[in-house]
Parts: structure tokens; C-alpha cells; sequence
């Protein structure tokens, strides 16, 4: 195994072991947007589906389109997915989908997983692999505005004590939709749909921002893990608290037209 993904393979063991992602990314504005979106797409689905980077199979809990399947890279993060929904669970790299069946899965989910791979063509190439004829597959992943990020910080994971694979930090990156079309076609896929979701955050997260980064300034002299765990706290409540006001208030009808694009991209394929 590559020295660099070896490092990965053992960095997400321990994010699986200690971070309770589902938990904590879920219950932020980003989080139920994304879950909403992902369901929708689910509840148009109909036969088998594989569900690539599943975590503990949350959206495998909430198909009832046929049989379920989840694959991910933490045999840990498998460990804890609820028992009592029936599902099949299964350790397995989402660049080496080869390692199924060719034409096994009528459907594929992939949401939050191509921007940690890092030969995001061979994640394609594997979903073009499994998928059986006529099937669809979606795939969603972080945007970004001007550079592309690599590696990044671990934010606020060293405080569930998880360790950096690297100085950098770990591997995550962002597409543009018209760059996820791309590789999609590149594996023989037919793009059906592409563009962006979660522009709510756009607007909902303006002010938290602002005090957000005033709070980490300060913390840079505090030095203090206790004010940059609640820092990340109160920015997540505060930004669905205006979510929330704006959109029962009907204000962000008004707003949303100022947002062209959301913060996250996403295409929608079939074979």
C-alpha cells in the first residue's frame, strides 16, 4: 500500500473509532440541508443500493427501495452502525471498487467521500464498474470559490482525540460541478443532472462568521481548547438560528436570489 494512504487508511480507523460524525454533522445547517437533498434523490430510487463511504449507513437506514448495501474504508466506523436495520455492510476503499462484481448495484450514493480520495478518477471508474445498466448514481462533494484546497487542518477533531496523519493536516479537497461532470463522462457515465446545493448556508452563515473569526483571533493569545470547541459550537447553533428566522419569516425568499451557487456540488449520473 502507498506510504501516503497507508497513513489515511489508519488516520480514518481513528476518526471512526472517536468521532461521532453522524451525530455532530447532522445537527448543523450544512448537515440537514445535505440530508435532505440525499433523500430526495433516495426516495426516487428503486432496486439494489451501495452506499460508498457510508459511515454507520445513515442514509442506508432511510432507503426502503430494495436491498442495502454500504462500503467503508473504517472497519470501526462499520462497527457502529445500527444492527437492527438489515443491511450489508462492507470494508472496502472507494478507489478500488473493482473489488465488486461488474454490474452488481442498480444505484450508488456517494456524498462527502471523493474529496478525501486521492485518485478521485478511479472512484469514477468504479462507480461506472459496479453500476448495472440503466442504474444512476449520485455523487456530492464540498465546492470551493478560488484555489483548490489539499490538506487542511484538523478543526475541531483533535478534541475527540484523533491524531494528523500529517504536518499538512489530512487530505480534502472540493470540485466544481462542471469538474465532477467531467469525470463522470470520463468513466463512460451519462451526466442527467449537475450543480449546487446548500445555498441557505450562504446567507445563514454571514454574521456567524463575523463572530466566529473574532473569537478564534482572540484565541490565538487564550490559547484555550475549551473556547475553540464551544467557538465551533455557537457558530453552528447561531447559523441555524438565522436559518430559521429567515426562512419561517419568509425573508430568505428575498435573500436566496443573491446566492447564485451553495457551497456544495453535485452531479447526477446513469449508465
Amino acid at each position: 500500500m502507498d506510504p501516503i494512504k497507508k497513513k489515511l487508511k489508519y488516520f480514518y480507523e481513528d476518526v471512526g473509532e472517536k468521532y461521532p460524525e453522524e451525530e455532530i454533522i447532522y445537527h448543523t445547517l450544512r448537515g440537514m440541508l445535505r440530508r435532505k437533498f440525499v433523500l430526495a434523490y433516495l426516495k426516487k430510487f428503486s432496486g439494489s443500493l451501495l452506499d460508498v463511504g457510508c459511515n454507520r449507513g445513515m442514509y442506508l437506514d432511510e432507503y426502503q427501495g430494495g436491498k442495502r448495501f454500504g462500503a467503508d474504508l473504517s472497519l470501526n466506523v462499520l462497527k457502529k452502525a445500527d444492527k437492527h436495520a438489515e443491511k450489508n455492510l462492507i470494508v472496502a476503499d472507494a478507489e478500488q471498487l473493482t473489488c465488486f462484481r461488474a454490474n452488481s448495484f442498480d444505484n450508488i450514493l456517494c456524498s462527502e467521500v471523493i474529496e478525501h480520495c486521492l485518485n478521485p478518477q478511479a472512484v469514477f471508474n468504479g462507480i461506472a464498474h459496479v453500476l448495472r445498466q440503466g442504474g444512476s448514481a449520485l455523487i456530492t462533494t464540498p465546492d470551493y470559490k478560488r484555489e483548490r484546497p489539499k490538506w487542511i487542518p484538523l478543526a475541531s477533531l483533535p478534541h475527540y482525540g484523533v491524531e494528523s496523519p500529517s504536518e499538512e493536516g489530512y487530505f480534502h479537497t472540493a470540485y466544481h460541478p462542471e469538474e465532477l461532470a467531467q469525470m463522470a463522462k470520463k468513466a463512460g457515465l451519462s451526466v442527467i443532472e449537475m450543480g449546487t446545493l446548500e445555498r441557505e448556508v450562504k446567507y445563514a452563515a454571514k454574521i456567524p462568521a463575523l463572530i466566529f473569526i473574532t473569537i478564534r483571533a482572540l484565541n490565538r493569545i487564550l490559547k484555550s481548547k475549551w473556547l475553540e470547541k464551544q467557538n465551533m459550537i455557537f457558530f453552528n447553533k447561531l447559523t441555524l438560528w438565522v436559518y430559521y428566522c429567515c426562512h419561517y419569516s419568509g425573508i430568505e425568499k428575498i435573500l436566496l436570489p443573491f446566492f447564485k451557487n451553495g457551497v456544495r456540488s453535485f452531479v447526477f449520473v446513469r449508465k
